[in-house]
């Protein structure tokens, strides 16, 4: 979900909408309304908009949950929630830079940006969706609302607790064998109104869930009704 006037760098989107249906909707008015009934049939609200907007929008995680009961409440931060950076707007590689993992990459007097790239943008999803199935576990046998959130930074700092390899042995090993060499993943082909589009399949696979994707792999920017589908809907 999206405001009419936001804009998007298009790679971005076709690489982070996959799967996802997209609508438009503002947070003002008869738009407003209209969201306010999505809500009430949502089990998950998932924001990482710049520090302060949901306050301002009146979507914080306390406001929803008054009058969502049952809500989970996801959103991604550059440094947290609390303390002096909290207002800083960012993203994955100021996070890594402020952490240190630029000044690893080079020196301390001429950082770079490590090989990796992005550096923790898919772990932090990762990580906001295991909270997120958490909550929904607790949800189901405690009942309840609940906050999920996850800091770039944060997961920056935990990144650099595993431990830092040596950069000449690291380049060395890295291919040497088959244990060091990375498994291409599997990949998949369809047909998108955004043109042919090639991805990765689901790499883990459960017996009791459908693999793929079963409705939508790629649609333009706005381009669905802001509804929800007949079998998305939780019940109220």
């Amino acid at each position: 979900m999206g405001r009419p006037d936001d804009s998007e760098i298009e790679s971005f989107y076709w690489d982070t909408a996959v799967g996802m249906r997209s609508a438009f909707l503002s947070d003002a008015g008869t738009d407003r309304v209209k969201l306010d009934e999505l809500l009430h049939g949502a089990d998950v609200f998932f924001s990482n908009r710049h520090p302060g907007y949901l306050e301002q929008a009146g979507l914080t995680a306390d406001h929803l949950a008054a009058h969502n009961r049952g809500l989970i409440h996801a959103q991604v931060l550059l440094h947290g929630a609390e303390g002096p950076w909290a207002t800083r707007p960012g993203f994955d590689e100021i996070g890594a830079c402020v952490c240190g993992i630029f000044a690893l990459g080079g020196t301390l007097e001429h950082p770079e940006q490590p090989p990796m790239l992005p550096i923790v943008d898919n772990i932090v999803g990762w990580f906001g969706t295991i909270g997120v199935l958490q909550a929904l576990r607790r949800r189901a046998s405690e009942g309840g609302s609940y906050r999920v959130r996850v800091s770039l930074t944060r997961v920056c700092l935990w990144l650099i607790t595993l431990g830092i390899l040596d950069k000449e042995v690291a380049t060395k090993t890295a291919g040497s064998m088959t244990e060091h060499t990375a498994i291409p993943p599997e990949l998949f082909t369809a047909e998108t109104p955004l043109g042919t589009y090639q991805g990765m399949t689901d790499q883990i696979e459960f017996s009791s869930l459908p693999q793929g994707f079963t409705t939508t792999v790629l649609e333009p920017m706005g381009a669905n009704l802001a509804e929800w589908l007949p079998s998305a809907r939780r019940a109220a």
